[in-house]
């Protein structure tokens, strides 16, 4: 049995609409309340769906005591409001990153979810995409020796986004999806060493993030990993490949849509694809969902605790380069 549960969504960002376009088509969370910087646009979010507005985020989750709620802020803002979910005990999905310059942060909500045993997911919806299962077992069996992964893209439109203090960088913030998928299907990783490089002046004006970022890592299985990202492409190339003993997997965005992945691998059969057929933020939802009513904090996608991982691994790139962000 599933029930229709009431959601408060922190945040009104480009990020919004596709994850209520997921819920939508799962039909199993009505839209109460939207809470945003503000009130214009947190309106056009709430009205459509005849929810409340307010630029009070926890003064509207304290008045409307939803179920559950999306928080969907800019990273410099979601430990605090983390943290008061969690003292409400209110199940939610947050998206990634943790935090943008806060690394006690996170750890400090990952302990107060944890006391707490309650649900919460963090947005790696990337786990979600189909065939990702099957390439997990796959990999289990014939272990991965070599990752490269590339965000090669333009800069995002959020002013947020350009500063290190608010957003964290390109690395904690967009490549955490490459990182993360890395650990996902290969096991944890520690840096082995960085670099960063910036233009002066900055482009576009006011921004202090890098231009880009290059890493490699070493994974506890014994496998070595690259890592390169820049935000100053007009084209977008993101992928991550992982390479096994006569093996080769690809995990590559092929479209601007929500579910515009696929997953290839190579071997001496030929070329095998798996298009993502189903949205993986649907993925993400659903599992986040089917978590809160069966109260096991384990059940989705990613927890916090496996995401504070993600983060502390991106960090270290970062600190390694011996620049910000």
């Amino acid at each position: 049995m599933t029930r229709d549960h009431r959601l408060v969504i922190i945040g009104a960002g480009w990020i919004v609409p596709r994850h209520l376009a997921a819920l939508d088509r799962l039909g199993r969370a009505t839209l109460v309340g939207v809470a945003s910087a503000t009130m214009e646009r947190a309106t056009a979010i709430a009205t459509p769906r005849g929810a409340v507005a307010s630029t009070d985020p926890l003064g509207l989750v304290d008045s409307l005591r939803p179920d559950i709620a999306y928080l969907c802020v800019a990273p410099s803002a979601a430990v605090a409001l983390g943290e008061a979910l969690a003292e409400r005990a209110i199940p939610f999905l947050a998206e990634k990153p943790l935090a943008a310059t806060d690394a006690a942060g996170p750890a400090r909500l990952a302990a107060s979810i944890a006391r707490r045993g309650l649900v919460v997911a963090v947005g790696y919806h990337l786990r979600g995409l189909d065939g990702m299962g099957e390439l997990r077992m796959r990999l289990a069996a014939d272990p991965v020796r070599l990752v490269a992964g590339r965000w090669l893209d333009a800069t995002p439109a959020a002013p947020w986004w350009r500063r290190v203090d608010q957003g964290g960088g390109q690395v904690i913030e967009q490549a955490t999806h490459l990182y993360d998928l890395g650990r996902h299907l290969v096991g944890e990783a520690g840096v082995v060493c960085a670099a960063s490089v910036r233009d002066d002046p900055p482009t576009p004006p006011g921004a202090d993030v890098a231009d880009s970022t290059v890493a490699i890592v070493r994974y506890d299985n014994g496998a070595v990993g690259t890592f390169a990202n820049t935000r100053r492409q007009t084209e977008a190339t993101i992928e991550l490949e992982l390479v096994s003993d006569g093996l080769r997997s690809t995990i590559r965005r092929v479209s601007d849509d929500a579910g515009g992945w696929q997953i290839s691998t190579t071997d001496e059969t030929g070329t095998r694809t798996i298009p993502s057929r189903r949205d993986p933020y649907e993925v993400q939802a659903e599992a986040f969902l089917d978590a809160v009513e069966a109260g096991n904090p384990d059940a989705v996608l990613s927890t916090y605790a496996d995401a504070l991982r993600t983060d502390r691994l991106t960090r270290a790139v970062v600190a390694a380069t011996g620049q910000p962000g």
